[in-house]
């Protein structure tokens, strides 16, 4: 009673809000008493700034004034900066404020801070919160990319107001990269969402569309005596888990109990200006939900996101050189690969500007783990002290049978940025292979030896190679125009000597990549890629890229490179209008042509393709979209698999469609189906194939979310590679291969700290080849028009079966800041093996999945956070 006394007393002799027009600078004001952080700003020290209200609306009508007014103070003190909104309306019952989980919030009212501390228009932080207090945070860099990767420890809290709401955060300056100049000027902007009007207003106009958003921000001034702040972050944890697995992978009984705990340590230190540390051993990550399960018959490598909080939280120095919305072809840096196949040990990764031009970024992983020696059938239940695993302790039986290869990972990033619009980098990356090398003995080893001492080591298949790139990324004052790419080079290490015949001479390490190529260690690879368009401004648009692998350019040691031996170039125009016009909100429309062929000498079309495509948003809010494309005959130089012998492809075309809602509607639907059809070539007939999607996302109340998502695929293939019967004759089969997945997603949110998440995948699919025909190849090519009928495989040496669940729950309690509690359960079932001597079960329901190996897991864990 006694503050609110004082505060509306204050109230009375405050400044009044300015009359401000957007862009114009905010002025902070040095915070002299204490803020509580309720959502209110009805404590005394906010009165001592003055409100900005200078906001304008960029969506849905760009340039007009706010529906409701908008006001913003901020203040600071040598440890925070404070951002305190009141976001006014005239229909408080109105304001949408449904729950979510950090960095998840769904559609709703909410407000966003953006800040360029360094002021130099080169990266910004983003502090988002919604009415119903879910916090989410992300890194603008670059201008034209983002990460909602980057965390941060940050307060923040909402409260509903006679009037509309008002929202309060407190940013640690620990979590932001500023000068140590005593006057500053940091770029800053403000964005509110109206969530029942689709409304989005700004308090500096940035047109929709336009590219160079960081530049475009307006100013916080008043900024004096900041000096950077060096802060000591320590997270330690405990984690005990209950498995529940059968003694042997494949058979569901009996089924043992391994409890199994971890212990490690999360350390984050500031380091002067501008430069950080983040340090982690025996990482824990039983948290993150489980990859999605999805059929891959392609010759192709999936890429899969990233989820692991330590590889995922200041790592936008790391991101390659791309155009926007695009991957790049040659990324050195892939964190995927860290910890896929062995532990964790420690990693550690140290960020930073030496100066204002240059930003610099280490990152080092050391995998290493035990294994049981001992066959599955014969476990050995004792604890047992192992100084691959120090911090894990567990039955031997809990370990893999055979023990994991030891490997180091480094990756080293340098990027000189002399101005926002011009940066020039460098990167090294290795993955080093640790102990001793595979030697012929331990190559000509039996992999499927029922005793593991006798199996061949997985030392002897263990990736390994470094890679070093150059590259540059040229862009226009206002961020329309660029000029980017990449020149790399990659050496590749590991492999496991061969010899044809005991006694024969030994031939160096090597491994046969899917094309043919032969790769020693030490063989040389190289690429390029580069690209130029416009990707700002209306109407017109356009890109041209041109990229270039050699046969032996090799980055999946450490980072992802989905083919090698090929060149491309794509050239496409598009025509956007993003403020949109008639029945749109905005609208695009994209017309393209690509084409592959192999760098082995021989310039093979590898791919011909031209498509067009194009999306809206109705005046309603919902978006549409379709795209058309058709290839031409190519060949597939990785299909016939380590041969180097291509076949021929068909032509096809192909086409899809997708429609959603409005995402601000209690149900939310977006369904998507395409088709496609080969042509007719030789002997084979035209054939169909088509596949549809959709995601339903329903929110009965604020507090909850449950969302479906349905996939299948009616997939049809000719001529897919079955063997080779006798030598130089290679036989191939039509593959019908159709999949289901559906995911169900539960969400429940008590608080913004104290969330419950549950997860179900229920997939299956099987594969059929029949049609049987083969051909000799010629001149290293196989066409379609050269096969003949040929004798049918037992069915059991080609078709298979798969189905799986996938259970997940995860309750989550921040039970202090940053500190936080995790109660999971995870169930992991697979059907049981098809026999191959009874008929092929085709059906897409589940089958003898009830009866299939099962591991469920029960996991405590616990992180405490302390910062000084």
């Amino acid at each position: 009673m006694l503050r609110r006394s004082l505060a509306l007393l204050s109230a009375a002799f405050s400044l009044p809000a300015l009359a401000a027009a957007p862009g114009e600078p905010l002025t902070a004001a040095r915070r002299t008493g204490d803020i509580v952080l309720d959502g209110r700003l009805e404590d005394p020290a906010w009165d001592l700034t003055p409100a900005f209200d200078g906001f304008v609306q960029v969506f849905p009508a760009q340039g007009a004034p706010p529906s409701e007014r908008t006001e913003v103070r901020v203040l600071f003190d040598d440890r925070a900066l404070y951002v305190g909104i009141v976001a006014h309306d005239r229909s408080p019952g109105e304001v949408r404020r449904p729950l979510g989980r950090r960095d998840r919030a769904p559609y709703s009212d909410a407000v966003t801070v953006v800040i360029d501390s360094m002021g130099d228009h080169r990266a910004a932080y983003v502090f988002e919160l919604n009415a119903a207090g879910v916090q989410t945070d992300a890194l603008l860099f670059e201008d034209d990319s983002s990460t909602g990767d980057w965390d941060a420890v940050w307060e923040a809290a909402t409260a509903a107001l006679p009037d509309g709401w008002g929202a309060e955060l407190r940013i640690p300056l620990a979590a932001l990269r500023f000068s140590n100049a005593p006057v500053q000027t940091w770029g800053f902007g403000v964005k509110r969402v109206i969530a029942r009007r689709h409304e989005e207003v700004l308090s500096v106009l940035i047109p929709r569309g336009t590219r160079g958003q960081i530049a475009r921000l307006g100013s916080l001034v008043g900024l004096e005596g900041l000096r950077p702040v060096q802060e000591l972050e320590v997270a330690p944890y405990t984690a005990a888990r209950l498995a529940f697995r059968p003694r042997v992978s494949d058979v569901p009984r009996p089924r043992d109990v391994d409890p199994v705990g971890d212990v490690g340590l999360d350390v984050r230190a500031s380091l002067g200006r501008a430069v950080s540390l983040q340090g982690t051993l025996n990482p824990d990550f039983g948290q993150v939900e489980a990859d999605e399960i999805i059929q891959n018959l392609s010759t192709f490598e999936i890429f899969f996101p990233e989820k692991r909080p330590f590889f995922t939280q200041g790592m936008d120095l790391f991101q390659p050189v791309a155009i926007p919305n695009r991957r790049s072809p040659q990324q050195l840096f892939y964190s995927r690969r860290i910890g896929l196949d062995a532990p964790i040990l420690g990693a550690a990764k140290l960020t930073g500007k030496p100066s204002d031009t240059l930003q610099v970024g280490f990152a080092d992983a050391l995998v290493t783990g035990a294994g049981a020696g001992l066959p599955e059938a014969t476990p050995d239940r004792s604890f047992r002290f192992d100084a691959a695993q120090p911090l894990h302790f567990g039955p031997r039986a809990a370990l893999p049978e055979l023990a994991p290869a030891p490997r180091n990972f480094l990756a080293g990033v340098a990027r000189y940025q002399p101005a926002p619009s011009r940066s020039f980098g460098a990167t090294f990356t290795s993955a080093l292979p640790l102990g001793p090398a595979c030697s012929i003995e331990d190559a000509e080893k039996d992999d499927e030896a029922d005793d593991p001492r006798l199996r061949r080591p997985a030392r002897c298949d263990v990736l390994g190679g470094n890679a070093a790139a150059l590259d540059w990324n040229l862009r226009s004052r206002d961020g329309a125009w660029f000029l980017l790419g990449q020149v790399t080079g990659s050496q590749a290490l590991g492999g496991a000597p061969t010899r044809a015949a005991p006694g024969a001479p030994i031939s160096p390490r090597s491994r046969t990549l899917a094309d043919g190529t032969v790769l020693e260690e030490g063989d040389l690879g190289y690429g390029a890629h580069a690209a130029v368009g416009r990707v700002g401004g209306e109407p017109w648009r356009f890109e041209v890229h041109w990229e270039y692998e050699s046969p032996r350019l090799e980055l999946n040691a450490l980072g992802y490179q989905r083919t090698q031996n090929e060149q491309l170039g794509r050239a496409l125009v598009r025509y956007v209008r993003p403020t949109g016009g008639g029945p749109f909100h905005s609208y695009a429309l994209v017309t393209g042509v690509e084409g592959h062929r192999t760098t082995d000498g021989r310039g093979l079309a590898r791919t011909k393709q031209v498509w067009i495509g194009g999306e809206a948003q109705l005046r309603t809010y919902q978006w549409v979209g379709c795209t058309a494309l058709a290839e031409d005959r190519s060949w597939d130089v990785r299909e016939i698999s380590e041969t180097g012998v291509a076949l021929e492809k068909a032509p096809f075309t192909y086409a899809e469609c997708y429609a959603a809602l409005d995402p601000s509607r209690p149900v939310y639907l977006e369904v998507a189906a395409g088709s496609g059809r080969t042509a007719a070539v030789g002997p084979l007939g035209a054939l169909g194939y088509w596949g549809t999607k959709g995601m339903l996302v329903v929110r009965p109340h604020a507090r909850l979310e449950s969302r479906l998502d349905v996939h299948y695929e009616a997939s049809r293939w000719r001529a897919r590679y079955v063997d080779e019967p006798t030598p130089g004759v290679y036989r191939f089969g039509d593959l019908g291969a159709p999949s289901l997945s559906v995911t169900v997603r539960q969400q429940l949110v008590v608080t913004p700290r104290l969330t419950l998440q549950g997860y179900a995948q229920l997939f299956a699919s099987y594969g059929e080849f029949r049609g049987f025909r083969q051909a000799a190849a010629r001149d290293r090519k196989v066409t379609l028009a050269s096969l003949s009928p040929a004798e049918a495989p037992p069915p059991s040496e080609n078709d298979f079966r798969e189905g799986a669940l996938n259970l997940n729950a995860v309750l989550r309690w921040e039970y202090r800041l940053g500190s936080t509690l995790y109660l999971v359960y995870t169930r992991a079932q697979r059907e049981l093996e098809w026999d191959g001597a009874s008929a092929l079960p085709v059906t897409l329901g589940p089958h003898a999945l009830g009866a299939g190996p099962a591991t469920d897991t029960f996991l405590v864990k616990w992180t405490y956070y302390w910062t000084r």
